[in-house]
């Protein structure tokens, strides 16, 4: 294959390399289905199924620029939408797309050293680092309402139709919540700590704080699933954790591999 081929197919085996690709390329996949998973109202909802599902099959086949047009191509629609549709609620959702999608387009590049990024082992696993940490408490303080949860006992949010709801929590499953958001804080000191500034906890190491992170997200879901009020979910909501705690515990597993064992 040479340099100017127009894509690469990457090989799919049970490898951390290849579940990491297929993390990235799940997640987007996730993301296509629900733009059209409660029916096409507007040819915005047919907007965003192909905004998705050209974003992950570009970075699954490695075209190249992909990671940069994902990253930057899917906020600048949204604000284009925005402007046009005179929606500025769909300005912020442009920036928080920007905060989730440049981690999980650039991460697993990171993680393998993809030679396209140009960057030195230091400066790439030193910027990989930064990156996973923010998507970390991205995803348990944003994305999961982990933080809500386990200090008010409830979280309120709305649901595809726009309408408001309340998710309230018994106290067991709000020490649930406390629990797994304590686990989900130590594991990103954990990586911070050994991937970052090089220091030896023990037999720790930088994957283990993913799994620690892990572990915060599936108490996250499970409280998703059986708190009061809570909306009725859909496999593909177990397929998108699936995907995201690949692409958490994978990333620092293949990233730093090579110095765990040095």
């Amino acid at each position: 294959m040479s340099d100017s081929a127009m894509f690469k197919m990457p090989t799919i085996d049970l490898s951390a390399k290849s579940l990491l690709t297929l993390s990235q390329l799940g997640i987007f996949a996730v993301f296509a289905y629900w733009a059209v998973e409660g029916g096409v109202e507007d040819n915005i909802d047919y907007l965003f199924l192909v905004m998705m599902a050209g974003a992950g099959l570009a970075l699954f086949l490695s075209v190249p620029n992909a990671r940069m047009g994902v990253t930057l191509g899917i906020p600048a629609v949204m604000v284009v939408m925005g402007v046009v549709m005179g929606e500025n609620e769909m300005m912020f959702w442009a920036v928080f797309m920007l905060i989730m999608i440049g981690p999980i387009a650039y991460m697993p590049a990171m993680a393998t050293g993809d030679p396209t990024l140009g960057l030195d082992d230091e400066t790439r696993l030193q910027r990989l680092g930064i990156l996973w940490i923010v998507f970390a408490l991205f995803m348990m303080f944003m994305m999961s309402g982990l933080a809500d949860m386990a200090t008010e006992g409830e979280l309120t949010e709305q649901d595809n139709d726009g309408n408001e709801f309340t998710m309230v929590l018994d106290s067991s499953q709000q020490t649930i919540a406390q629990g797994g958001l304590a686990v989900g804080v130590i594991g990103v000191l954990v990586f911070l700590l050994t991937a970052l500034m090089g220091t030896e906890i023990g037999p720790m190491l930088p994957w283990h704080g993913g799994a620690m992170v892990a572990v915060a997200m599936m108490a996250a879901q499970y409280l998703w699933t059986v708190g009061e009020n809570a909306p009725s979910g859909s496999p593909m909501d177990y397929v998108m954790i699936l995907c995201m705690i690949g692409l958490i515990v994978l990333t620092p597993c293949i990233a730093y591999k090579d110095a765990d064992s040095d």
